[in-house]
């Protein structure tokens, strides 16, 4: 999907703060997709140079801009990033993906949300800090319901239950992505292989979002410095558990060499040697 002028990456924010936030963001992108249009609807002029700049007139300074602006998007096959998605590593698989379905996203790993209710639980809360999707006249009267229910279900100016009962009632083609590409750094996680975009604040902004939990560079470099089966957890940085630690190994080794009986034998032993005193 390489060099594709209908295939691009599409940012929406309003006001100043966020645009700065989205430069970083587009800044990464632009590093590791080079020939990929990068494109921002926003109610100020940008210091950077987008391949497409979106003016907002009447910018409502909430998540209802999203909903809104979705599908102005410049391009048919569209990434839409919010401002604090960092890419570890290119991403044109979900351009190729788009071929196939009309929309995507990653479940929205606090899944203890699943409002409004007449939806089973079974039918997961998704992420929209990273939606990809056909620009179509098919989504946009998808937008128009989702901003339908958002009028009527936005509690605390939340926009993922109105996504998730729109996208219910839906007919759209949707496939859902995998954690790898919307690893959310507030929340406990696991990982396996490369994970490619970080989903946290690059910028220490008040928002009616998420705060800056982590620095979020320093964490992916982390996570990612292995890529089999790892959980991680926050706490001042990011803190990694794995099946290769060295006790699980001198367990293992032990299993190997001296078989369940064996190990059992050693640890009794070990319990009934007498303690020596000088």
């Amino acid at each position: 999907m390489k060099n594709d002028p209908t295939a691009g990456v599409y940012y929406i924010a309003t006001g100043q703060k966020f645009v700065a936030e989205a430069i970083v963001s587009a800044r990464y992108v632009r590093e590791k997709m080079p020939d990929v249009p990068i494109a921002i609807a926003t109610d100020v002029t940008p210091d950077y140079d987008f391949d497409h700049v979106i003016q907002i007139d009447e910018p409502r300074h909430s998540f209802e801009d999203i909903i809104l602006q979705l599908h102005r998007s410049p391009f048919h096959k569209t990434i839409h990033f919010d401002t604090d998605i960092y890419m570890y590593a290119s991403t044109y698989e979900l351009f190729e993906v788009l071929d196939r379905f009309e929309i995507g996203a990653a479940h929205n790993q606090n899944r203890s949300v699943f409002f409004p209710p007449g939806i089973p639980d079974s039918f997961p809360e998704y992420n929209c800090g990273m939606l990809i999707y056909n620009n179509t006249d098919r989504f946009r009267v998808f937008t128009q319901s989702w901003k339908t229910y958002y009028d009527q279900f936005a509690t605390g100016g939340k926009n993922q239950p109105s996504f998730r009962k729109a996208l219910y009632e839906s007919d759209l083609r949707v496939v859902t992505l995998p954690p790898e590409y919307n690893l959310m750094l507030r929340y406990p996680g696991h990982a396996i292989g490369t994970i490619k975009l970080f989903h946290g604040r690059l910028l220490d902004i008040p928002t009616p979002g998420a705060k800056m939990y982590v620095d979020v560079l320093q964490a992916a470099r982390k996570i990612n410095s292995l890529t089999g089966h790892r959980v991680f957890t926050l706490g001042g940085g990011v803190t990694l558990y794995t099946n290769e630690s060295r006790r699980i190994k001198r367990l293992f080794a032990a299993y190997r060499r001296y078989g369940p009986i064996g190990m059992l034998r050693k640890a009794r032993a070990r319990v009934r040697k007498p303690l020596t005193t000088r």
